[in-house]
């Protein structure tokens, strides 16, 4: 069932429901249809409250697994194709306008039709990040690397075709919401109007990022000049990347601060089919789970969310774990605390590998996985794979 339907506020702990926000949104359209402004605010404000930090339910299954953990087959796309994915966390709230005109405030954020989680569209990852290298000086008017990295519109005469860009983007999904309240200011007065209420992601909710590159359009070109040009393009788009999380956002009122998050990154990975070129770095060296750590793991080797607390790693503490386990440990399926703390240990010093482990086996190919941790260190490999292409990669 969608998390906009049966939404959770976790606060001290204790786990809430509450009525659906249609449910809300419809009893204050009535409320206001009817004449009765007082009371819809006092709903609006009620729901408002409630609103403040939102946990939704993440949806579970294959399908989902495919649409918001997506692993392109490289062996099917030409060489020189390459795809990189890390998992981020934002350090200021996301903001976005959704077009549904029935809600109850104005401006909800942009939601999957389906799952109705929140969202960032593949669309505005695109714009973001030329909006980003634009204005790290980049220029699509009037640079060929920019045209065959984000392609180019049609132009006025039939002579003038348009062509696709390289670059690939996928949505990103959150499965936290809270409500962010802007109050412009009078300039003479300054003092505030009325104060705006905007659905947003807060800050420390965690996203996938994940884009991938095709050179399609130079199938069949000399491998010393495409590989330059797409080396070259590696540069660039990292460059940009990190610009786009760190500096100017990915979030609508960017220009205030919205929609950064943390240089570090978990499970990064630029898988490529580069052939002649050779990077640094690597799937980091782990130590397997033991099998009975296996119950605390999802699929994706992260930790299922009945375990997860304020003890180290982002698990529970020893107390947290002693008094879950009397009221629920056990039907979610934990052992006992000795056991759990050897998790815990593990997942400490190995939990980001494994995960990268399980990412990369889920592709059906096996082309280099190069590891990162933060996007500082991504631009670094990439600068790397730029010095081995002008020394001899090109050959």
């Amino acid at each position: 069932m969608s998390g906009d339907y049966f939404a959770t506020i976790y606060k001290d702990g204790d786990e809430k429901n509450w009525e659906s926000v249609d449910e809300v949104t419809t009893r204050y359209h009535l409320l206001i249809a009817e004449g009765n402004k007082k009371d819809a605010d006092v709903v609006r404000a009620e729901w408002s409250k409630k609103s403040l930090q939102i946990k939704l339910p993440e949806p579970t299954g294959e399908v989902w697994q495919m649409i918001a953990h997506p692993n392109p087959d490289l062996s099917i796309l030409p060489p020189f194709s390459f795809f990189i994915c890390f998992r981020f966390k934002l350090t200021t709230p996301y903001i976005s306008k959704d077009d549904n005109p029935f809600y109850i405030i104005d401006n909800p954020i942009v939601r999957e039709k389906v799952f109705r989680l929140p969202m960032v569209r593949s669309t505005s990852w695109k714009g973001n990040l030329y909006s980003a290298l634009w204005q790290l000086g980049h220029d699509k008017q009037n640079d060929a690397q920019m045209q065959r990295i984000f392609g180019d519109i049609c132009g006025e005469n039939e002579e003038q075709s348009g062509r696709a860009g390289r670059l690939f983007f996928y949505p990103t999904f959150f499965i936290k919401t809270s409500l962010e309240i802007i109050n412009p200011h009078d300039r003479r007065r300054r003092v505030g109007k009325n104060p705006i209420l905007f659905e947003s992601v807060p800050v420390g909710a965690e996203g996938e990022f994940r884009m991938l590159y095709v050179p399609f359009d130079h199938i069949g070109y000399e491998e010393p000049k495409t590989r330059r040009q797409v080396a070259d393009d590696l540069k660039l788009i990292a460059q940009g990347v990190q610009a786009m999380f760190r500096t100017y956002g990915f979030s609508a009122k960017r220009t205030s601060g919205y929609g950064t998050a943390s240089d570090a990154v978990e499970s990064g990975q630029l898988i490529h089919k580069i052939p002649g070129v050779t990077l640094q770095g690597g799937l980091p060296q782990i130590k397997k789970p033991e099998d009975v750590f296996l119950k605390y793991l999802d699929e994706t080797g992260r930790v299922k969310p009945a375990f997860a607390g304020s003890g180290e790693g982002g698990l529970m503490s020893n107390s947290e774990y002693g008094e879950y386990k009397k009221t629920g440990a056990q039907a979610a399926g934990g052992g006992s605390l000795s056991e759990f703390k050897r998790f815990r240990a593990w997942y400490v010093a190995y939990g980001k590998g494994w995960q990268a482990r399980l990412q990369h086996s889920a592709t059906s190919t096996d082309y280099p996985v190069i590891a990162f941790e933060s996007l500082s260190e991504l631009v670094e490999l990439c600068q790397n794979m730029e010095s081995d292409t002008t020394n001899g990669g090109a050959a």
